[in-house]
């Protein structure tokens, strides 16, 4: 029995396609409540509505190991350890301004003499700087400006202990 020219060329192209492997992706299986998606040389790890990754969500497969645990999506908690985290550097930072203040010479009767607070503000309380026009219209005055800089010294923290709590690569 002689296997027909069409015969032959299916025979061929079922061999062709059983010699080489099927390509397989990268990224690790399905994850219950998540999918894998692959980005390149990274795999990204996307959580069902109401789940959150385990750990880093992106993760990359080098020299034989992943960078990090492989993630699995978990339901998310009403409030995450990092969130705590970032909340509780900010209440830090509240409860540690003054101290830092008063150590550096910002005292309730004013500015200690000789001290780097009064070496900070010298060039800020000269005649007609920002803040001595601020002073003069009554406008602003110390106690919004030491505000503004607790502000932004409480949100620095906040920011920087987050992102200390995680080495993860971002999307």
């Amino acid at each position: 029995m002689e296997l027909s020219k069409v015969g032959r060329y299916i025979l061929f192209a079922c061999l062709f396609v059983t010699m080489f492997p099927v390509v397989k992706s990268l990224c690790p299986s399905k994850s219950a409540h998540g999918q894998w998606n692959e980005d390149g040389d990274r795999c990204i790890l996307r959580c069902e509505s109401g789940f959150e990754p385990s750990g880093c969500h992106v993760i990359r497969y080098t020299r034989g190991e992943w960078n990090h645990e492989i993630p699995h999506c978990q339901k998310e908690p009403i409030v995450s350890g990092r969130t705590l985290a970032a909340v509780g550097a900010g209440a830090a930072a509240v409860v540690a301004a003054p101290v830092v203040l008063a150590g550096a010479g910002f005292t309730a009767a004013g500015v200690a003499a000789g001290s780097l607070a009064a070496m900070l503000r010298a060039p800020f309380i000269a005649a007609w700087s920002w803040f001595a026009m601020t002073q003069i219209a009554r406008v602003i005055g110390a106690p919004a400006t030491t505000m503004g800089a607790v502000v932004v010294v409480i949100g620095a923290m906040t920011y920087v202990t987050s992102s200390l709590l995680s080495n993860c690569e971002s999307e």
